[in-house]
């Protein structure tokens, strides 16, 4: 992907700032910068919704990562690639760029430092 855009919205960027894992999404996009929209720097949650999608709206070629369930759906809607924390991680995974325990890792950390929640068959397939 790379030379491509990719747009964070506020609960993926504020999970792979807590856990220090940002550096991944860089290296897994292979781009030298991530675009964030101002409203997500400024943590206002409703209006960083709508500014990451249209942000992400605006470059064609991007991926938005978000984990906001409505508002993926609205995203996907209006053309957009849209990827969540599971699929980020399990495409990780599945094509090699990071190791079964480098995932463990991972996991571990966003439970521990965002208290993010993962389902168990979710868990079950990125630590299988």
């Amino acid at each position: 992907m790379s030379g491509s855009s990719v747009v964070l919205d506020s609960d993926f960027l504020s999970a792979f700032l807590k856990t220090d894992r940002l550096p991944l999404v860089k290296g897994f996009y292979q781009v030298e910068h991530l675009l964030v929209p101002p409203a997500v720097f400024r943590e206002v949650s409703q209006t960083s919704l709508l500014e990451a999608i249209g942000l992400a709206y605006q470059h064609p070629d991007s991926v938005l990562l978000m984990n906001d369930s409505r508002a993926r759906r609205e995203a996907i809607q209006r053309g957009i690639r849209v990827v969540d924390i599971p699929a980020f991680l399990l495409t990780c995974k599945l094509s090699g760029f990071l190791d079964r325990a480098q995932i463990a890792e991972t996991v571990r950390d966003l439970q521990e430092r965002d208290r993010y929640g993962f389902r168990a068959d979710v868990l079950a397939r990125l630590l299988g």
